[in-house]
């Protein structure tokens, strides 16, 4: 957190400290290794490999391109395994809630949903008895679509995954009679 202090008050009038900081994140990456590079240097880029046995496995990567590492592991095998050859479709199919920019407007809920959740956020919206849960830009309705749709188990699933509330723990403590409320009712 050092590091990232020291940059950001090279960009700012007012150093800011550590006491300023309302939460953190971090998240681990798997990344490709030679043995031959600086960790700071190592390819962010993924890489298909297929085992003796015919195992694929996908390693590396980022986020943004798990659509195109599934495509890739997905014709792998079909070429290994002799399947009838289709064109790969994932790259043409919209993901949950997609709509074109100019149908969102439309979309008969709130702006803050319509821009989270999509041609979702009505569905969203039916289920919501308050717009924010502890004064947090969260409405209760978030919180059982996320149990309901989304598969969360418990709250750190809820609240640190789903919704993100809980990177300010702040933010959390206030949210999490509400997340176990919701959590025991949708069970």
């Amino acid at each position: 957190m050092t590091f990232l202090l020291d940059v950001l008050s090279t960009a700012l009038e007012t150093p800011p400290t550590r006491s300023d900081v309302l939460g953190t994140f971090a998240g681990l990456r798997p990344l490709l290794d030679d043995g031959n590079v600086r960790s700071a240097d190592v390819s962010r880029r993924h890489a298909s490999r297929t085992s003796a046995d015919g195992v694929v496995t996908v390693v590396g990567g980022k986020l943004t391109t798990y659509r195109r590492m599934a495509q890739e592991a997905v014709d792998t095998v079909v070429r290994l395994r002799n399947l009838p050859a289709t064109r790969c479709r994932t790259s043409r199919l919209p993901l949950v809630g997609a709509a074109p920019r100019t149908q969102l407007p439309l979309i008969q809920a709130p702006g803050r949903l319509v821009r989270r959740y999509g041609t979702e956020a009505p569905a969203i919206a039916a289920l919501s008895t308050v717009d924010s849960v502890a004064g947090l830009d969260v409405s209760d309705g978030e919180l059982r679509w996320a149990v309901r749709h989304e598969g969360a188990l418990d709250v750190d699933d809820l609240l640190d995954r789903r919704t993100r509330i809980g990177l300010i723990p702040a933010d959390r403590a206030a949210a999490l009679p509400t997340a176990q409320a919701i959590l025991a009712d949708e069970r």
